[in-house]
């Protein structure tokens, strides 16, 4: 009803051009206004509507003013043209560019949008046209191949291609074509240049998202709502060891906090937090399922949709060979301070050994020291010539040591393989770096946990040939003992082994009782000695002098200075000799020794020659050596020497001047080893007879000291042997 009302009120105003009186006439608003007895306003709103449905005309005549008419032929037109006509108008209107092709392919409608989208002013300049001028030659081959055959077989086709614009360009455009009922085409057009220049960024900063992810070089996971992995990065597969089998990870659907190693970890229950909308952040050791072993740290961020929680983004980086590296500064550090450490405890060592009075308390004191220092765990001394068994005389730290609950009994070191049996079998340093190893023997592991050390430096205790045992130092720090601090501490074994040395000889000097062994050799040197000779050699003392070199003091009679020159020539160990106060029937000689065996040997265990005499080639001697000396031993080493070595006799010796105990006191604990030496080699080398048989000079020179040094030291021990013997009267 409203409609028919409506278009009654149009029919009448347009009623009004049709009298005869304002036919053709161009009549203004008021006119109308009046012919119809209306509203001026409203009249002015329906002619502009009539103007728009093409059934009036209008024209401004002045700054205000407009008349209206009636075109000639709009009164002669039928409804088909005037619907025609509008649907033209509505085509211009719209802002797809649209155009009617006939049967044999030209333009019979363009529209001004379609014009415009080809670059084209006018839409005339397209009438009359074929539909080619708007395709370059590809993409009319694509229409005659593809899309005609498809367009007339159903009616209709629709898709991207790309136009031909007058200046030569192409662009990408929307088509949609249909066919009419004459025959014809209707193509509907759109430019998507824009368009697709979004898309293409869009595609872009998709691809580069994506390839971000994929490269990215930590490791991501995409975590659903319930916090099951939707998705990792290769680099996350990387991280945790995916196998080269498998196609994808067996963690992917999985409850991340549900997890094996994220359970190990022990902070599971800080991805709960994400479901609460909070960042969390995480830095843990990790081991995957498939035993990679990591350090982690990183982040994870909740992610949301539509005002509810939708998963979450994790990232996470290896950090294991930043935390390697960290840990070797660490480590570093350590051995640093551990190296400070140990260059005072082994200064503080050399002191205090020097100061002890027996050997027992050399050991007991090292132990203690080195098992007082932040660096190392404890500390234990062990003999090691007692036996298949390692007896253990001192330790510090822990409850008996290593001893043989702990090493001794070991397999390996009973085979010498162990670091102890190594130990004493090379005479060098062993190191035990990690006790906890999967190499080292069981009984070394339990040993270690048992005792709580992971380090451990086995030390060989040797001076001037004798071996002593092992000191044994045990480190909680893994990896302890490296080569700046193993050469510091293997300095222990020489400065305790000289200590015990100085000790033992001590107590040879100091003791009442000696043991006296008296030895022969048949032939010294078998088949280069004449059976007999005539005079005899006779040695008074073997001073040593340092370095394994000695100075053998003695007299010769008659010839026997031949069998002397004979020796040194026979044996490497007799280097040049010298003769002094020279006699008719006597000279006294010195004798350079270098590593002479059987002198070393008895060195070694604290002995000194007390005699020595060679006659007829056979040679004999008298040694004496400190109570509680393994004599037997002794024998056995200068036996691998000296394979026809007898033992004449050994017997237990009183001292039976106790006067003498001052002065032997003075030698062993107030002189010092220089002064000691310097008196003795001035003493048997004929310094001190008169008239003198050798100056201070030339027996210096045998010392390889300066002629002053030797002075000094002489006159300081003779200041404090005569105070003794002073003191005495």
């Amino acid at each position: 009803m409203a409609s028919s009302s409506s278009g009654d009120i149009y029919q009448r105003t347009l009623a009004v051009f049709e009298r005869d009186e304002y036919r053709h006439e161009p009549l203004t608003t008021p006119e109308v206004a009046e012919a119809l007895d209306a509203n001026r306003r409203a009249v002015y709103e329906r002619l502009q509507r009539l103007v728009d449905r093409g059934e009036l005309e209008t024209k401004e005549t002045g700054s205000h003013s407009r008349v209206w008419w009636r075109p000639p032929e709009a009164s002669d037109v039928d409804g088909a043209e005037r619907t025609l006509r509008r649907q033209s108008r509505a085509m211009e209107s719209v802002i797809d560019g649209i155009a009617v092709v006939d049967e044999g392919g030209g333009f019979v409608y363009v529209n001004e949008t379609h014009a415009d989208v080809y670059g084209y002013d006018d839409p005339e300049a397209l009438l009359g046209e074929h539909w080619h001028l708007c395709y370059d030659e590809s993409e009319i081959d694509r229409f005659e191949a593809e899309i005609l055959p498809t367009l007339y077989d159903e009616g209709s086709w629709r898709g991207e291609t790309f136009g031909l614009r007058a200046d030569g360009t192409t662009f990408p455009q929307e088509l949609s074509l249909t066919v009419s009922d004459d025959g014809g085409i209707i193509c509907v057009v759109r430019d998507i240049t824009e368009r697709k220049a979004q898309e293409r960024q869009l595609r872009d900063a998709r691809r580069f998202n994506e390839e971000l992810v994929e490269n990215a070089p930590f490791g991501m996971y995409r975590l659903d709502e319930d916090l099951r992995i939707t998705y990792e990065n290769p680099r996350a597969e990387e991280i945790i060891g995916l196998p080269e089998e498998k196609d994808s990870s067996d963690a992917m659907g999985m409850d991340i906090r549900k997890l094996p190693p994220i359970i190990e970890t022990g902070q599971a229950g800080i991805f709960s937090r994400l479901q609460e909308g909070e960042t969390i952040e995480f830095d843990f050791p990790f081991e995957s399922i498939y035993g990679k072993e990591a350090y982690f740290t990183g982040r994870a961020v909740p992610l949301y949709r539509d005002g509810e929680f939708d998963g979450a983004i994790l990232m996470a980086t290896d950090i294991s060979e930043r935390r390697q590296y960290e840990r070797k500064l660490e480590r570093q550090r350590e051995q640093l301070a551990a190296l400070d450490e140990l260059n005072g405890v082994v200064r503080g060592i050399t002191e205090a050994v020097i100061e002890q009075s027996t050997r027992e308390e050399i050991e007991r004191v090292v132990c203690d020291r080195l098992a007082a220092a932040d660096s190392y765990r404890f500390a234990w001394f062990g003999a090691a010539d007692a036996g298949p068994e390692l007896e253990t005389r001192a330790a510090a730290g822990v409850d008996g040591g290593l001893g043989d609950r702990s090493i001794a009994t070991d397999p390996n070191e009973m085979t010498g393989q162990g670091p102890i049996r190594r130990a004493v079998r090379t005479r060098e340093m062993q190191i035990t770096r990690n006790a906890l190893d999967d190499a080292t023997s069981q009984k070394l592991r339990e040993a270690a946990r048992e005792s709580g050390y992971r380090s451990l430096a086995v030390i060989p205790v040797v001076h001037q040939g004798m071996f002593y045992g092992v000191l044994g130092v045990c480190s909680e720090r893994p990896d302890a003992f490296a080569e700046e601090e193993r050469a510091v501490i293997g300095q222990l074994g020489d400065v305790i082994g000289h200590a015990i040395a100085a000790v033992d000889r001590k107590r040879a000097l100091m003791s009442n009782e000696v043991v006296e062994l008296t030895i022969r050799m048949p032939r010294l040197l078998d088949g280069q000695l004449p059976d007999s000779t005539d005079g005899t050699i006779t040695i008074d003392r073997v001073t040593p002098v340092g370095d394994d070199e000695y100075l053998m003091y003695g007299t010769a009679t008659g010839d026997a200075m031949g069998t002397i020159h004979t020796l040194g020539e026979c044996r490497s160990e007799w280097k040049e000799v010298r003769t002094f106060d020279e006699r008719e029937d006597e000279v006294r000689f010195e004798q350079r020794l270098s590593n002479p065996p059987m002198t070393s040997i008895v060195a070694d265990y604290g002995g000194n020659f007390k005699r020595g005499r060679i006659e007829d080639g056979v040679y004999s001697a008298t040694i004496q050596f400190p109570p509680g000396t393994d004599v037997r031993r002794v024998v056995a080493r200068i036996r691998e020497t000296y394979l026809d070595v007898r033992v004449v006799s050994r017997r237990q010796v009183v001292r039976e001047d106790p006067s003498s105990q001052h002065i032997l006191s003075v030698l062993a604990e107030d002189l010092t080893e220089r002064q000691r030496t310097a008196l003795e080699a001035g003493y048997f080398g004929g310094f001190f007879e008169w008239p003198r048989h050798r100056s201070g000079e030339a027996v210096a020179d045998s010392l390889d000291i300066g002629a002053s040094t030797f002075h000094q030291h002489v006159r300081k021990a003779e200041k404090k042997l005569l105070d003794v013997v002073f003191a005495e009267l």
